[in-house]
């Protein structure tokens, strides 16, 4: 086909067109095909479910995207926005309603948020708490620095008690005797009489108790702590690296060394130092036991003989042994008869120092090295290994090197001992009195305390050295008894710790203090100079939490240490001081202070009631009346039954009111004493009223002033002095006014059945109606009244 013919068509297709009712559409092909596309992509963007509603709505004569324009123009922030009512019309019913209705709301939205402020306060209080707690458990399983766990779970042990047959106490046999010993010298020191040694008292008791080696470390202790009264005052870590403690160490050692030599051969505790000396050379180097050992005298090798009469602390018989010998000795001789003496020849010490180092040091003979050493002071690193053979030798032979006042030198040999060694050399876990031995005779009580300390079978030893030495004055305490165990201190001589010996005492006492509360209270005594971060007595405090962990309910730890109460007769109680507390009485404190402390504690955890009565001890009328108010406004309107907490403090405001009229309230809070003068007298009001007393209570309302309106027109005066109160009090007002419009109703309807009494009966009953209608009017008035619908009830059972 050609174009022309083509184009014929078309025309005749344009001719036809024109002749069709339906409008010309002018579009090309690319309109059209654009105009496809589009209304493809909306029907895949739209979905066939929009499509379908179009067509079905459409169907019906909605336009459906003109309505969807209408509904985005909406929108939902007027809806719950406050009318505003500014401009129009209210009549006063309706605005009365309204105020209403915001004041309660208002008094709802108040409450709700001191409700959140106080529960989230409380939370937080609980939840630092526990993290404190928490935290001191963690603090305790460190050791200073080196930040390695110590178990210090106390495993529960197990037993199977009859019903009849309760724990009398939970120390044993051992600790025992040591509370009896402490409690016998915390006596003496109550009394202000001269206090014996704690540390002697306690070796000697510890002879008793048939265990050598326990025997022998309480005898480390006290002759470590042989030094001058200047030692034990001031900082004990500062004064520890005194020569006193090295000379103290060394003769420890010597002595010991001696009774060791004496039990080998046999011979009696009072030989003379020179045969014993010869004896027990004669006994170790015979035979092959001499090669190497050149230089004798009598037959006997000449430095053995040397030094092991310095190793007994015989060095009286080193200078005979050295005379012995010959001429040539003599320099020598002089040299240890000038160290015994206290004097230093420097001249001859270099003399000697020289011959060591060209010919001694090389030598065969062991013991004369060490003689050299040992009193020249060279080679302070050798170990000298052929001569010292036990851990006492290898300390011995250090401790003998040291210059006098050599603060340094100390400190490097308690460094290698504690840091360099350490546990794991000494096999601590297996000997721990050997490592307990090398610690102490190097002067660092603290850390050999906490070792011990960590093992069951010696943590009431290490309680009770800790004690003593405290006492004595030469403990190391930290800085802050919220401290861990031991720590290093970066003021102190390196390697010093300090120990927490209130920590100590606190895991120690923990164990016990329910069952044994009297002897818990003499160990927490020894804690009486030290105090807590907020400077409490570290005394008072343990106590304090004694008392208060022991249980809301339960009150015997507190009747024990406070005294029980006795009752005198049926209207007063008499509280009684023969509590444990009273024998540690003193100018610094007393029960009164002790049982403020635990009521301050008790308020902090809201156990009002118990507060009350140590308050009532202490001697505070004035926070014991208030205290007595919040509760008793909690309870006041309840009906009277035995065993409540109603009937408790009915007691309580009893004696109290006695004690007011006695002692006057003259320091008692003006406030306080109207508020509990109110609670009382409504106390009375209320016993009157549940007892069907209804004269005596109409009395005693009408005896407190300004409360209860008579006429409408005390209603104004009674608000007034309500809005004066404080809110513990308000809350009772609505049962008040209840329990008045009872009684008025009563009155009312005893004086309607009687027999008519003409104008005069009217009038008595014009008078109820009026009260009545007063009542309800000041609880209409007051902005929270929940017995207000009830008001009304009884009130309309008079018209």
């Amino acid at each position: 086909m050609d174009l022309n013919t083509l184009l014929q068509r078309a025309e005749s297709l344009t001719k036809d067109s024109d002749n069709c009712a339906l409008p010309g559409v002018e579009r090309t092909l690319q309109q059209v095909l654009q105009a496809t596309e589009q209304l493809h992509r909306r029907v895949t963007k739209t979905g066939t479910k929009e499509i379908q509603a179009q067509i079905l709505l459409g169907s019906k004569g909605i336009d459906l995207p003109k309505l969807n324009k209408r509904l985005e123009k909406l929108s939902a922030a007027k809806t719950f926005s406050p009318l505003d009512v500014a401009g129009a019309e209210t009549d006063v019913c309706t605005f009365l309603k309204n105020e209403r209705e915001n004041a309660v709301l208002s008094v709802i939205e108040d409450t709700n948020k001191n409700i959140r402020d106080t529960v989230s306060k409380q939370k937080w209080e609980n939840l630092i708490s526990s993290w404190n707690e928490e935290k001191t458990r963690l603090l305790e399983a460190l050791i200073g620095p080196s930040q390695n766990f110590i178990d210090l779970q106390r495993l529960p042990d197990q037993a199977i008690l009859r019903r009849e047959c309760l724990p009398l106490s939970c120390l044993d046999e051992m600790g025992l005797i040591y509370a009896k010993e402490l409690c016998e010298y915390n006596a003496l020191v109550l009394k202000g009489e001269s206090r014996p040694n704690l540390v002697q008292k306690f070796a000697q008791l510890t002879n008793t108790f048939g265990d050598a080696r326990l025997t022998d470390m309480w005898m480390l202790l006290s002759n470590m702590t042989q030094v001058g009264e200047a030692l034990c005052k001031g900082d004990p870590i500062s004064n520890r690296q005194r020569p006193e403690f090295v000379l103290n160490a060394k003769l420890h050692l010597e002595r010991r060394y001696r009774v060791y030599i004496i039990s080998l051969v046999n011979m009696d505790t009072n030989a003379d130092n020179y045969q014993l000396v010869r004896a027990y050379v004669n006994r170790c180097f015979c035979g092959q036991d001499v090669i190497g050992l050149v230089e004798t005298t009598g037959g006997r090798p000449l430095w053995p003989l040397i030094y092991y009469s310095l190793r007994c602390g015989a060095i009286d018989t080193a200078v005979d042994f050295l005379r012995e010998a010959g001429s040539s000795y003599d320099e020598f001789a002089q040299l240890i008869a000038n160290r015994s003496a206290g004097v230093v020849n420097s001249k001859t010490e270099s003399q000697l120092k020289l011959q060591y180092a060209n010919k001694i040091r090389n030598s065969t003979d062991a013991y004369k090295k060490a003689v050299y050493c040992i009193l020249l002071g060279c080679d302070v690193n050798e170990v000298h290994g052929e001569v010292a053979k036990t851990i006492d030798d290898f300390i011995w032979l250090r401790l003998s090197m040291l210059h006098t006042g050599d603060a340094a030198d100390y400190g490097q040999l308690q460094s290698l001992i504690i840091d360099n060694y350490g546990e794991k050399y000494f096999n601590a876990s297996a000997h721990p009195h050997l490592y307990f031995q090398a610690l102490a005779l190097t002067g660092q009580f603290e850390a050999a305390i906490e070792f011990l300390s960590r093992s069951d079978a010696y943590r009431v030893h290490a309680v009770h050295m800790a004690i003593a030495l405290h006492e004595l004055g030469m403990l190391g305490g930290v800085r802050s008894v919220c401290q861990p165990l031991l720590i290093v201190d970066v003021c102190d001589p390196t390697p010093l710790r300090r120990l927490n010996l209130a920590r100590l005492v606190r895991l120690y006492v923990q164990r016990f203090e329910a069952t044994d509360t009297a002897e818990a209270l003499h160990y927490y005594y020894t804690l009486r100079n030290l105090h807590d971060p907020k400077g409490r007595n570290m005394f008072l405090r343990c106590v304090c939490d004694l008392v208060v962990d022991s249980g809301v309910l339960d009150t015997s730890i507190f009747d024990l240490i406070f005294g029980q109460r006795q009752q005198v007769d049926e209207v007063e109680d008499v509280q009684s001081m023969g509590g444990l507390f009273g024998q540690f009485s003193c100018t610094e404190f007393n029960s009164h202070t002790m049982a403020g402390l635990v009521a301050d504690e008790m308020v902090a955890r809201g156990n009002f009631e118990m507060a009350i009565r140590l308050y009532d001890i202490a001697g505070n009328l004035n926070l014991a009346l208030k205290y007595t108010s919040i509760l008793l406004a909690q309870v006041v309107q309840q009906r009277p039954a035995e065993g409540t907490l109603r009937a408790r403090l009915s007691l309580e405001v009893r004696r109290f009111s006695t004690q007011l009229t006695a002692a006057g309230s003259s320091d008692i809070e003006p406030k306080v004493h109207v508020i509990f003068t109110l609670l009382r007298d409504l106390l009375k009001f209320f016993d009157d009223y549940h007892d069907g007393k209804h004269c005596a209570a109409l009395k005693q309302l009408e005896g407190i002033p300004n409360i209860i309106p008579n006429t409408p027109k005390d209603v104004d005066v009674c608000l007034s002095t309500v809005k004066q109160l404080s809110g513990d009090i308000v809350k009772v007002i609505p049962d008040v006014m209840v329990a008045a419009m009872d009684l008025v109703l009563i009155q009312y309807k005893q004086a309607k059945s009687a027999a008519p009494g003409g104008a005069a009966q009217m009038q008595q009953l014009d008078e109820l109606r009026e009260r009545a209608k007063a009542i309800t009017n000041m609880s209409a008035t007051m902005p929270y009244c929940p017995t207000n619908q009830r008001l009304l009830q009884i009130e309309l059972q008079m018209q």
